[in-house]
């Protein structure tokens, strides 16, 4: 009796195992997908008037840099350093929120 009955649950705990192994591979391929979404990431910023854009990388560090031509003639330095700092900041501030979507959307797709 105890045979026939193992017998009997087998399919079903066959079916749970494929179920789970589905599962996870579904799993898997999302964390991969995440992970080549960030390490593809790049965001950028301009400043307020447009003089100055910045890129970040998914690890905040600057990959370009782009002046305005006549904000480097006519700026006093300090100014132009400033703008640039602050341009990067939102940038890398961009980057963060933008990761943080990437996550939020990935477990969104996770528990549905």
């Amino acid at each position: 009796m105890t045979e026939t009955a193992d017998r009997a649950a087998d399919p079903n705990l066959r079916t749970d195992l494929e179920d789970t192994y589905g599962r996870y591979e579904e799993l898997r391929s999302g964390v991969d997908e995440l992970q080549r979404s960030v390490a593809t990431l790049q965001v950028s910023a301009e400043s307020e008037t447009g003089e100055v854009r910045a890129t970040v990388d998914a690890d905040g560090q600057l990959v370009d840099l782009r002046l305005n031509q006549d904000a480097c003639r006519e700026w006093p330095v300090e100014t132009l350093a400033r703008v640039i700092v602050e341009t990067v900041q939102h940038a890398s501030a961009g980057k963060s929120r933008q990761i943080e979507q990437l996550v939020t959307n990935h477990r969104q797709v996770d528990n549905t």
